[in-house]
């Protein structure tokens, strides 16, 4: 089982400094989502630079899979450094079991693809990091 914490990176917009631009890091057993995946890609694929949701997102929403998803049941867990979220986003279905929650069917598209990895945290816990996260926004 894993554990699953929400963190604010205060940051600007990738492209002007100027303008301040806060996210929500996934931090998936104590490093961020997008360095933990790294070890996990398929071969010849290094993972791109990704951004978290923007801050004011519903979390609680996009993590219980209540969010938008793709035409394949997918949910954007990361998006673009263009800040656009469904521009080449880290992709993963989320299943909420009485349990456990599930991530599975990583991915990005065609040829960055992470079929085999499954993620699963127990229910309690997970639900605990959103609600911590929702307590400190």
């Amino acid at each position: 089982m894993r554990d699953l914490e929400l963190r604010i990176r205060e940051g600007t917009l990738p492209w002007d400094d100027s303008v301040r631009y806060d996210t929500v890091d996934l931090i998936l057993d104590g490093k961020d989502l997008v360095e933990w995946l790294r070890p996990h890609a398929p071969p010849g694929i290094d993972p791109p630079e990704y951004l978290g949701h923007p801050t004011g997102t519903n979390m609680s929403e996009l993590l219980l899979g209540q969010g938008p998803e793709d035409e394949s049941g997918r949910t954007a867990l990361l998006g673009c450094t263009c800040t656009v979220i469904g521009c080449g986003p880290l992709l993963a279905r989320i299943e909420v079991g009485s349990e456990t929650v599930t991530w599975s069917h990583f991915g990005r598209g065609p040829g960055e693809e992470y079929d085999w990895l499954e993620l699963q945290f127990t229910r309690d816990t997970y639900m605990d990091a959103l609600t911590n996260y929702e307590e400190t926004t």
